[in-house]
C-alpha cells in the first residue's frame, strides 16, 4: 500500500502558526524561569550576608571580649544564653519570604 506517491515541495512545507506559537511560549517560559531564579538567588545572597554579619557579631560577644567575659567559677557559667530581643528562631522564615 502506497500512502504518498510524491513528496511535498520543501518551499511549501512550513511549521506554520502552531510551530511559531510553541516556540514563542517556550521562550516566554524560559525568560520567566530565569527571572524567578534570579530573584531567589538574590534572596539567598542577602540571607547569607545577614547570617555572616550575625555570626561576626556573636563572635565579638563571645567570652574573652570585655563585654561578654565570664569565668568558669561563676554560677551559670556555660549555661545556655537567652536569645536576643527581636531575633527570630532559626526555623522561622519570617516576613522575608512573603
Amino acid at each position: 500500500m502506497i500512502l504518498a506517491g510524491t513528496t511535498p515541495d520543501a518551499a511549501t512545507v512550513t511549521p506554520g502558526i502552531g510551530g511559531f506559537l510553541t516556540f514563542f511560549i517556550l521562550a516566554v517560559v524560559v525568560v520567566l524561569l530565569v527571572l524567578n531564579m534570579s530573584k531567589h538567588l538574590r534572596r539567598i545572597d542577602a540571607r547569607a550576608a545577614e547570617d555572616e554579619a550575625r555570626e561576626a557579631a556573636e563572635r565579638e560577644r563571645e567570652p574573652g571580649s570585655e563585654a561578654g567575659a565570664t569565668s568558669d567559677t561563676e554560677p551559670g557559667a556555660g549555661a545556655a544564653t537567652a536569645p536576643e530581643v527581636g531575633s527570630a528562631p532559626a526555623d522561622d522564615l519570617g516576613e522575608r519570604d512573603r
